[in-house]
């Protein structure tokens, strides 16, 4: 992606986001946990993912 023109930062966020945000892993999250934790681990998944790509957006 990164040769095609996508910024380094895009890419570590998309590959953040989509290690951590699989639906396989969602529905066994949800089927162990209530849907406030299963929230809660979303959106620290999704924070982790937008700082990281900004991160590494300013800093390369």
């Amino acid at each position: 992606l990164m040769s095609k023109g996508m910024g380094i930062g895009t890419v570590i966020a998309l590959i953040i986001g989509g290690a951590g945000m699989a639906i396989p892993e969602m529905t066994m999250l949800a089927s162990i946990f209530r849907k406030k934790l299963v929230a809660a681990i979303i959106a620290a998944i999704f924070l982790t993912a937008v700082i990281s790509g900004y991160l590494f957006n300013m800093l390369l």
